[in-house]
């Protein structure tokens, strides 16, 4: 073999294996996000969460480790200043939406009792399609309904635990993205050390359609906190 058809080989061997990588997509919800459940810290200051993770999102809401640092917090369990949490067994790399250089930003978006929301997604055929909630008061029964290009839908129903409450064991739908979480109140006060999550629901798209929208519902009992999406193509 000529070292001439051997690199056409090898050329034409990696296209092949580039063409079947999978692609981690960072959804952009900001259009449909209209709260802030988490204080953060811009320039210097503290910026306070002004709809939070309980109490009808009056109670409490989270922090960045910078913030709480600030704050005058000792060893706070509190979420990544950047919004970013790293690849596990559990999940691919996640971006939420919120951060210290966001200042007055929208991070999530609730529902107080029964209502919903829905989103679109870059249209690709996806193994996986993660959405980040949480929970308080109780857990939420949740019913997602995934349109495809074709027309055609699909229906999860998911009951998603309370936020106190660690991921079912052995549940292939429900992980804690962020757990065991201190919270703070509308003063800053910190009100519970840990114990607290970020959950996220793996919808388990049809891989081989293309997906464009998930819409979300919820019935009356529960307050509901909804992070951001991430995706992972098949190809």
């Amino acid at each position: 073999m000529t070292t001439r058809i051997f690199c056409a080989i090898l050329f034409c061997l990696l296209i092949g294996l580039s063409a079947q990588a999978s692609e981690v997509i960072q959804v952009d919800v900001r259009p449909i996000l209209t709260g802030r459940a988490v204080t953060i810290l811009t320039d210097g200051k503290l910026v306070p969460w002004t709809k939070g993770v309980d109490g009808a999102g009056r109670a409490d809401g989270y922090m960045t480790l910078e913030a709480s640092v600030v704050n005058g917090d000792k060893n706070a369990k509190a979420l990544p200043g950047d919004g970013c949490f790293k690849a596990t067994a559990a999940h691919p790399f996640v971006r939420l939406n919120f951060a210290n250089a966001d200042g007055k930003g929208f991070q999530t978006r609730s529902v107080e009792g029964e209502g919903g929301f829905a989103f679109p997604v870059p249209g690709k055929q996806y193994k996986r399609m993660l959405v980040f909630m949480t929970s308080a008061e109780g857990p939420s029964r949740l019913s997602f309904k995934l349109a495809y290009a074709d027309g055609t839908f699909e229906q999860r129903e998911v009951l998603l635990p309370d936020y106190y409450n660690d991921a079912p064991a052995g549940d292939t739908n429900i992980f804690s993205l962020a757990a065991d979480l201190a919270k703070w109140n509308a003063a800053g006060r910190m009100t519970e050390r840990d114990h607290h999550h970020i959950h996220g629901v793996d919808l388990h798209p049809d891989a081989g359609k293309e997906l464009v929208s998930v819409s979300v519902s919820k019935t009356a009992p529960g307050y509901l906190v909804f992070w951001g999406a991430t995706g992972v193509t098949t190809n």
